[in-house]
């Protein structure tokens, strides 16, 4: 049985990192191999050498920052030549930074890396998405379906949700963060249609609020303050992947089976 070749961007930490181990751990259908996206391939390399395997799935490492065009060309010739093909392409990284006080550079630099980055990637890796794996082209439907790009966005993004005082973080400003997640629910959305006659099924996946040191956070902190486990969000990510919320299409599809409005 072929396998699923996933490329994950960000993944030697935070919901990368969670969202690998998952799929890892995985026995359903066919086996998976995983790129380990990383900007640091050391890193990368020791995080694929400490994760446990089973059921025949596989991880190794590539360098990858999706803010340089010539790293994301050398990732898909590392794909091309280790995989000849990908299945599912997970944008994973992303940025915050509060710290930041100049609000025009703040803006440019999140969107440099949570849109830009997003469709940087799934750009030079279209015709990898797009080559079908053996049994596909032998006409198993069961393979062909297996396609996806899916897009870590936010709740924080969801443009409806920003004005409902009733949303969890209606009192949180973050306002480049959320314009650069409204903005890659654009491109997801944009995707979408891209993509619709491909065969390629496109998702916006918001993870919840990990317990991470994203953005500058401490778990510790956060989950003394409502933050779940980052491996409930890598779950949430495993499931969409294995095609357990397609019917989940034309929406922000978040943790513990939530959703969100555009």
């Amino acid at each position: 049985m072929a396998k699923t070749i996933v490329l994950i961007t960000g993944g030697n930490r935070g919901i990368g990192f969670q969202t690998i181990k998952a799929l890892l751990e995985s026995s359903s259908g066919a086996p998976y191999h995983i790129y380990l996206g990383s900007r640091d391939l050391q890193r990368g390399r020791e995080v694929a050498a400490g994760l446990p395997t089973a059921h025949g799935n596989t991880v190794s490492a590539v360098q990858l920052d999706v803010t340089s065009p010539e790293s994301v060309d050398a990732a898909v010739a590392a794909v091309r030549a280790g995989s000849g093909r990908l299945d599912v392409l997970i944008n994973n990284a992303g940025v915050n930074f509060d710290s930041m006080p100049d609000q025009a550079v703040k803006m440019k630099t999140l969107y440099d890396i949570n849109v830009v980055g997003p469709s940087r990637m799934t750009d030079a890796f279209r015709s990898l998405l797009l080559t079908r794996p053996p049994a596909a082209r032998a006409g198993d439907q069961a393979a062909a379906a297996t396609k996806r790009i899916i897009h870590v966005t936010s709740s924080m993004g969801s443009i409806a949700s920003r004005l409902d005082p009733k949303f969890q973080f209606y009192h949180q400003v973050h306002t480049a963060y959320r314009c650069s997640k409204a903005a890659l629910d654009m491109l997801a959305a944009c995707h979408a249609y891209d993509f619709k006659d491909e065969g390629v099924k496109v998702h916006a996946f918001d993870p919840g609020w990990a317990a991470t040191e994203f953005g500058g956070g401490d778990p510790a902190a956060s989950r003394q303050r409502g933050a779940v486990d980052p491996r409930v969000s890598g779950l949430a990510c495993r499931e969409i992947v294995e095609g357990k919320r397609d019917h989940e299409s034309d929406v922000i599809v978040s943790i513990n089976g939530d959703t969100f409005p555009w």
